[in-house]
């Protein structure tokens, strides 16, 4: 699971105005200028009261107004800061500035609609600028509306196509639109303007996206070299990392990542299934057991924490875990998946039958569960439903040997030796290494008297499993057929010597 963020920058510019004054009071002038030396060390309270104090001596001063609105913009004070630039607006009604101004607070306080009307009368009024195209473009995307903040990002580039914060941000919607191609081209723009974390930071959201965990991981890189706060980019790197196999180097990020965030159930469910594919089965539990105090509902956790009591042999709590999972989220496949698994291991198929049939209904496409129901359905008796299953697990699964070579197992049962062979020849291509492959066509061309095929068979059997005493029985008995005798009563022997005693009775009739 990747969890990531575009890191959205958008960059209001407001105008703070140098005050100057033809004031004819010395007073007034001291005034202004202690307002403004409040101003620049963030005594904002202070130069509010300054410039009220100083608009009662000239109340239709702009730049009074404007610089007042801008404290108490800083101070958060949004309805008031719009009222000044609204009074400003009463002696200069037609200064597309002020308009901008107001359409920036408007905007901080989050009103969209509203300053996307005034940066609307902002670049009617005009000169329009890159600066008033870009933040309607933000606040368009505020609204959801992402196309056209589409089309004030590009007007702002035409305005200045070097303003690589526009080309971020017009990433950061294709990307959200999915048009990750698209939005690559952006971030690359923004990145050779100028090389910010949070660019490259995105960047690799976008490489994620597109499946280039390599290059996403070198953005990653870049982006802790330029700035190792950045909110989730060591989880990210490691989630990148364990994209790639490198579970070892996954782990020193997600220790990181933990540092700055200890009450992340997604840190510590990660670094859990880091630990577990480096076969550290109890430390990973230790953080999945973690992972469900901070977040008890989520129904994977149980899952994966009961696939680590798999593997630390405790089946019981397995099952218990999988028991909770279905109990928090009844549509749970996996939870359904894998307490099947267990039941059946235990040979309790009817219960294994039981979870492979919810199973199914929630995922009907789940190829996997066919093979598994057909087992079970085997092992039940009903060969026709298991067949049944293997086609379909086949039909959906074509590569997953195992539904081939069972059905190949059914068939010849059913006596249809041709087919029976048929399949084991494609689990040969599929995974030759599978036990018993060879063993099981060789008897089934022996049962078509196929013996020099069977033959070739049980030689390549012996080859993988040379211990087995029943393919040395069969190879001999073939070797006997084909007037082999010396070398078939050696197979005999051999398998005799291995403990098949069927093979005893062999030699008393064809080795005297």
């Amino acid at each position: 699971m990747v969890y990531s963020k575009f890191i959205f920058k958008g960059i209001l510019i407001a105008l703070l105005l140098v005050f100057t004054t033809d004031a004819k009071s010395q007073t007034l002038d001291q005034l202004v200028k202690r307002a403004l030396e409040r101003m620049a060390s963030k005594n904002y309270q202070g130069a509010i009261e300054d410039f009220t104090q100083a608009l009662e001596e000239t109340p239709d001063d702009v730049n009074l107004f404007v610089n007042r609105s801008i404290a108490k913009r800083e101070l958060k004070n949004y309805a008031g800061a719009i009222e000044d630039i609204g009074f400003a607006l009463e002696v200069t009604p037609a200064d597309p500035n002020l308009f901008f101004s107001r359409a920036f607070i408007k905007g901080l306080s989050g009103d969209a609609a509203g300053a996307i009307e005034d940066y609307n009368k902002a670049i009617k009024i005009g000169p329009a600028n890159a600066n008033m195209y870009f933040n309607r473009g933000i606040e368009k995307e505020n609204l959801n509306n992402l196309q056209a903040a589409i089309l004030d990002y590009d007007k702002a580039l035409m305005l200045n196509p070097k303003y690589g914060d526009v080309y971020f941000n017009r990433g950061v919607i294709k990307a959200k639109l999915n048009n990750h191609k698209a939005a690559l081209l952006d971030f690359n723009k923004a990145i050779q303007i100028e090389p910010a974390a949070d660019f490259y930071f995105s960047r690799a959201i976008s490489k994620v996206a597109l499946n280039d965990q390599k290059g996403a991981l070198e953005d990653y890189n870049n982006v802790i070299a330029l700035d190792s706060s950045v909110e989730n980019a060591f989880f990210n790197r490691a989630l990148c990392k364990m994209k790639l196999n490198d579970f070892a180097g996954a782990l020193p990020d997600l220790d990181l990542a933990l540092e700055d965030n200890q009450s992340s159930a997604d840190i510590y469910f990660n670094r859990g299934v880091a630990l577990r594919s480096l076969q550290q089965f109890k430390e990973a539990k230790e953080d999945f057991d973690r992972a469900i105090v901070l977040n008890p509902k989520n129904t994977d956790l149980f899952v994966n924490r009961g696939l680590i009591h798999l593997e630390l042999a405790d089946t019981a709590a397995a099952i218990d875990d999988f028991s909770s999972a279905i109990e928090l989220n009844k549509k749970n496949v996996g939870a359904y998946f894998n307490r099947g698994i267990q039941y059946e291991k235990s040979g309790d198929f009817e219960a294994a039958l039981e979870d492979y049939n919810s199973a199914l209904k929630l995922d009907p496409q789940y190829g996997d569960i066919y093979f598994n129901r057909g087992v079970v359905k085997a092992a039940l008796g009903d060969k026709k439903g298991a067949l049944a299953d293997y086609n379909i697990c086949i039909r959906l699964k074509p590569k997953n040997a195992g539904a081939w070579y069972n059905r190949g197992l059914s068939k010849y049962a059913a006596k249809d030796y041709l087919g029976a062979i048929a399949d084991y020849n494609k689990v040969i291509q599929l995974d030759p290494e599978m036990p018993n492959i060879f063993f099981n066509r060789g008897i089934a061309k022996g049962q078509l008297k196929q013996y020099a095929a069977a033959l070739a068979d049980y030689d390549k059997a012996i080859e993988q499993d040379s211990g087995n005493g029943d393919i040395y029985l069969n190879r001999g008995i073939v070797k006997v057929i084909l007037k082999q005798a010396a070398g078939g009563c050696a197979d005999l022997q051999k398998a005799a010597a291995l403990g098949n005693v069927t093979a005893v009775l062999e030699m008393e009739k064809s080795c005297k």
